[in-house]
């Protein structure tokens, strides 16, 4: 037997797949948003777990991350310009931090947005949370309806019933992320100067999950 053979798969395998849209995971999760009569857009919401190791899935959540970072949403030491998006990707997300997208969707397909879920050895039991919503979609209650959602499904998502707690960060100056924290009162665990990202003054918020509100 080789070496090859007795390795573990990782979670995601890049392909060569260069399908123009997005693809959805067969068997993976998927299901309705928590409350949401909350989120003011009119129409029902799906949440649908992303194929990110394709050229148009990494292309797509790239696009959406260098958006945010010109908006100033966010920070990232990535300049992708549309070329080997499933490079780009995975340097920002690498297979050992086990990378799972979750995408917002309207019933017809079009995202609205997405959240990554990741883990850490610096945080045992807990999983990374980062999100991006859309500019047409934003103050609509996304972002409240992720993270009820993610509270909710957290170890079905991850697929690891160790994962019990929801970790993420956000600029102190991000004032649609500072306002979801509160009304959904995470726990506020610290503040730091990321200087590797300009100085910039970032919280820390923790959760646990399968809380109801």
């Amino acid at each position: 037997m080789s070496e090859q053979s007795i390795r573990p798969a990782p979670r995601f395998l890049p392909t060569d797949d260069r399908k123009p849209s997005l693809i959805t995971r067969p068997g993976g999760h998927e299901k309705p948003l928590l409350f949401q009569e909350s989120v003011n857009l009119g129409r029902p919401i799906i949440a649908r777990e992303i194929e990110p190791w394709t050229d148009a899935g990494a292309h797509e959540l790239l696009s959406d991350i260098m958006a945010a970072h010109e908006a100033g949403d966010i920070t990232t030491i990535a300049r992708y310009k549309g070329n080997n998006p499933r490079r780009w990707l995975a340097s920002i997300y690498p297979f050992a931090m086990e990378p799972r997208f979750v995408g917002l969707f309207f019933p017809d397909g079009t995202l609205l947005g997405w959240v990554s879920f990741t883990t850490s050895p610096y945080l045992p039991g807990k999983a990374v949370l980062g999100m991006v919503i859309r500019p047409p979609y934003q103050n609509a209650g996304l972002g409240t309806a992720v993270l009820l959602h993610a509270k909710k499904y957290l170890q079905d998502i991850m697929k690891d019933k160790t994962i019990m707690s929801i970790f993420f960060e956000t600029q102190e100056k991000n004032a649609r992320v500072l306002a979801i924290a509160k009304k959904m009162k995470v726990q506020h665990t610290g503040r730091c100067i990321d200087q590797l990202k300009g100085g910039i003054a970032m919280l820390a918020y923790s959760s646990d999950a399968g809380m109801e509100e």
